[in-house]
């Protein structure tokens, strides 16, 4: 048992150290932001030659992919606020078992008064869900996490220059006093670098950042705590400890940065006084030791004229002045903290008015912080209030200024046709993010809808050079050339970019080389690929589809058109779905479906649906197909495929008579003369078929059709139709 309790002191070290990486790791990655990227990809048709093999010049339209970007407001995590209520509650048992040692209160007198105290406050809010439970307590959770933290950064301002103390300690006292001397004049140099940029001061990048330093100090003193031989105070600074870090984890992940600048503000305070009162501490206390260069920073805690703790008080006497005389600007940030904090999790509540009230509370306090003003403007995006939205995103980009807010604002602008406004606010973004190939690509788009055409392809080819790796720039450079008639891709650049796995690339490619009439490079591959409900996927399936024809896999476009997302994304599935037919051994059913379409589509999409109509049914009968049909399999397959050969028919027909398949047989004729009603050769197997059928009335209506057609044809089928006829009236009469 002694052993176990004996690595308690090395098991929080790790686990306060561990912490405070993960934190460093967050800071420095820099957590959600408010805004994110969103590719978005337009379709746009661009006419092309449908049938180059044949004679006919028939213009159809493909699909060329333009692509942009969209800015899409991101909506806080909850798991980090999860994550640090454990800790905050670990860390009030700490705190709670501080007390009890500190004050000698029973255990018995703390736990029935913890028990009213919850049984009160649980009836006086009885009907609370869960999620109003979690609001409730989380509030005063944030209140005692930002009075810990402010504490915890007192009590950890000595441990930077205690431990400089102890690692300049050498075995002569000039070279101890040089090193230390020389560490804490370094040590604040850099806190009052930091101070500078932190308030505005200066520029410089030539220091470390002000948090690093604070979670450095916490861990430093966390350690240094651990050596203490009273447990009371352990516990006391590891209670302080888990609550700062329970409210800094989500204040870092999801970007509360007016709070974390808080906290930098009152730290570099506390750093920067300590800093300046700690050599006249370790003077007054330890003069003689001093000259004697002994190891003083064992027994720092151990003063015996001006105790550690009176030095710390006057740290924070010195430092709340220090806040107000700046107009209490580090007391405004941490409520607006608390607000945004609060904000957060009534998102999670889903009252969005009350959200909504919270984070316009912290902007009393803080008008232009960041979090704050994207918050607002996701709410504003999510209730469709355009004007609400740019206000919010323009005052955000005041004191911070992103690409993203002037993308976003940018959208804005050319959403409500405002295509001057949204050019200019990109402009400005450019003076800001020169080396910005998203701001290049906006400004492209931009151009383009001011039909200032040769400046939106300038913009196009600075997105490529600004990003040379994306496929978007690579696929809007085609699209500039198929679509404009640019000159933008050099041959090389086609060669390189048919192996592209880019879908929108890919499109664009064959959309070029396709109008150009240009070989496809021996590397593009047309392989089936897994169709999402994507635009880049539609257009190069549509485009695949109709440029290779027979020779591309099947898709299951029938199964996809029972799916509302299909039909109102890409209603050309519909067209697709008849072609993918014609071309894979079902020509009949393609034309059955191209002519619902022509009946329902408006009048030029109509005229070019009819023009493909009549050039297949003029390829089927144009088909010689000479086809040796032995058994009703065959003769079916025959069938489906050359529904317009009379050859095919004649043989098919008998056979499939045999296999008692009657009615289709009957019904492949009949397609033959509905699709072909001025050609007379398919009347005869028709009227033979329909007599079969018992359908006596539309035979006779063909034999009249035909005796106009070709009498002389009707005339060599006079005999055979007038048996067929009376074969037909006798089964009548039988029946």
């Amino acid at each position: 048992m002694k052993q176990r309790i004996d690595q308690i002191p090395a098991i929080w070290f790790l686990f306060s150290s561990l912490l405070s990486i993960f934190c460093l790791g967050i800071y420095v990655w820099g957590g959600i932001e408010g805004l994110a990227w969103k590719e978005i990809s337009e379709l746009i048709p661009q006419s092309v030659s449908l049938f180059p093999e044949s004679n006919t010049n028939l213009q159809s339209s493909i699909f060329l992919v333009r692509q942009h970007y969209y800015v899409q407001s991101i909506s806080p995590e909850f798991w980090p606020i999860l994550l640090g209520a454990i800790l905050g509650i670990i860390g009030l048992a700490l705190l709670g078992q501080f007390v009890q040692s500190w004050a000698k209160i029973s255990w018995k007198q703390i736990f029935l008064g913890i028990l009213i105290w919850c049984g009160i406050i649980f009836w006086r809010n009885v009907d609370l869900s869960a999620m109003e439970w979690f609001s409730f307590l989380h509030s005063p959770w944030v209140m005692i996490a930002s009075v810990a933290i402010a504490l915890l950064s007192i009590l950890s301002s000595s441990a930077i220059p205690s431990f400089l103390l102890e690692i300049s300690h050498s075995s002569d006292k000039v070279s101890s006093q040089k090193k230390y001397m020389g560490f804490m004049l370094f040590y604040l140099i850099n806190l009052i670098l930091s101070m500078g940029n932190l308030w505005g001061f200066w520029t410089s990048t030539l220091y470390v950042p002000t948090f690093i330093l604070l979670e450095i100090s916490f861990a430093l003193g966390m350690a240094r705590s651990l050596r203490l031989e009273e447990k009371s105070q352990q516990k006391l600074y590891a209670a302080l400890f888990l609550l700062s870090h329970s409210i800094l984890i989500p204040f870092l992940w999801n970007n509360n940065e007016v709070g974390i600048r808080a906290l930098e503000s009152w730290g570099i305070m506390t750093h920067i006084a300590m800093c300046l009162l700690f050599p006249v501490f370790l003077w007054t206390n330890f003069k003689e030791p001093i000259q004697q260069n002994l190891a003083i920073y064992k027994v720092i805690h151990k003063a015996h004229f001006i105790p550690l703790f009176l030095i710390q008080i006057g740290v924070f006497i010195v430092c709340v002045s220090w806040v107000f005389a700046r107009q209490g600007t580090a007391w405004h940030q941490i409520v607006a903290a608390y607000y945004n904090e609060q904000g957060d999790v009534e998102h999670f509540g889903g009252d969005r008015m009350l959200e909504e009230m919270v984070y316009k509370n912290a902007m009393i306090h803080s008008k232009l912080n960041q979090k704050s003003n994207l918050s607002l403007a996701r709410i504003s995006q999510a209730a469709g209030d355009v004007e609400k939205q740019a206000y919010y995103l323009q005052t955000s980009q005041i004191k911070y200024p992103l690409e993203k807010t002037f993308v976003a604002l940018a959208n804005i602008y050319g959403n409500e046709n405002q295509w001057f406004e949204s050019l200019f606010t990109l402009k400005k973004a450019q003076q800001l993010f020169p080396e910005s190939a998203p701001i290049a690509t906006q400004l492209s788009r931009a151009y383009e809808q001011l039909k200032q055409i040769d400046s939106a392809a300038y913009y196009a080819v600075m997105a490529k050079e600004l990003a040379p790796k994306s496929p978007m720039n690579e696929a809007n450079l085609l699209y500039f050339d198929v679509h404009h008639g640019s000159q933008l891709v050099h041959k090389d650049e086609i060669d390189s970019w048919s192996t592209s796995s880019d879908h929108a690339v890919k499109s664009n490619l064959l959309a070029k080389l396709w109008k150009n009439k240009q070989a496809l490079p021996r590397e593009f591959n047309q392989e089936a690929f897994a169709v999402q409900v994507d635009v880049r996927d539609f257009a190069l399936l549509y485009n695949s589809s109709l440029y290779f024809k027979g020779q591309l896999d099947l898709y299951p476009i029938q199964e996809w058109i029972k799916d509302p997302n299909w039909l109102q994304k890409f209603p050309e599935i519909t067209f697709l779905d008849a072609w993918q037919d014609y071309y894979h051994q079902q020509p009949l059913r393609a034309l059955n479906k191209l002519d619902l379409l022509v009946q329902k589509e408006n009048e030029s999409k109509a005229i070019e649906y009819r023009l493909i109509l009549q050039h297949w049914k003029l390829a089927l009968l144009e088909i010689k197909a000479k086809v040796k049909i032995e058994n009703f399999e065959q003769a079916r397959a025959a069938i489906q495929s050359y529904p317009f050969s009379v050859g095919i028919l004649q043989q098919a027909l008998p056979l499939l008579h045999q296999a008692k398949k009657h009615q289709e047989a009957y019904q492949a004729s009949l397609a033959a003369v509905q699709w072909n009603e001025e050609l007379a050769e398919f009347y005869p197997m028709y009227i033979q078929e329909a007599f079969q059928q018992g359908e006596i009335s539309y035979a006779e209506e063909a034999m009249a059709r035909l005796k106009k057609l070709d009498p002389e044809l009707f005339q060599s089928y006079t005999v055979t139709f007038a048996k067929a006829k009376e074969k037909a009236i006798n089964r009548q009469k039988f029946n």
